[in-house]
Formats: structure tokens, C-alpha cells, sequence
């Protein structure tokens, strides 16, 4: 079994995160920052919504 601290290393990890098929979350941050910051976008009260990404 796994120690606390060694799976606290593995999260901080962004390649354990890839190599489970998973977007590391400082990446999928900057992803969101980076939709947000594009022109349409208003800015967001709370959490972001499926809203916020899909547009028709």
C-alpha cells in the first residue's frame, strides 16, 4: 500500500496524470483560462458551466 506522501508526489506529477489517460489539472486550468479569455466570453460569476465551452 501506498504512503500519503507518495501519492501526494504522483498527483503532483503531470505525466502519472497522462499516462492514465487523465488532463493534468494546472493544464485543464489553462485551458479554461484561455476559453474564457477569448472575445464573446463574459466574465464568469462562480463556476464555469458546459456553457461556458460549447458554442452552436
Amino acid at each position: 500500500m501506498r504512503t500519503q506522501s507518495t501519492l501526494m508526489q504522483l498527483r503532483a506529477n503531470p505525466m502519472e496524470w497522462r499516462r492514465r489517460g487523465l488532463t493534468p489539472p494546472d493544464a485543464l486550468q489553462a485551458m479554461v483560462e484561455e476559453r474564457l479569455a477569448q472575445p464573446g466570453h463574459s466574465p464568469i460569476v462562480g463556476d464555469p458551466s458546459y456553457q461556458d465551452f460549447f458554442r452552436g
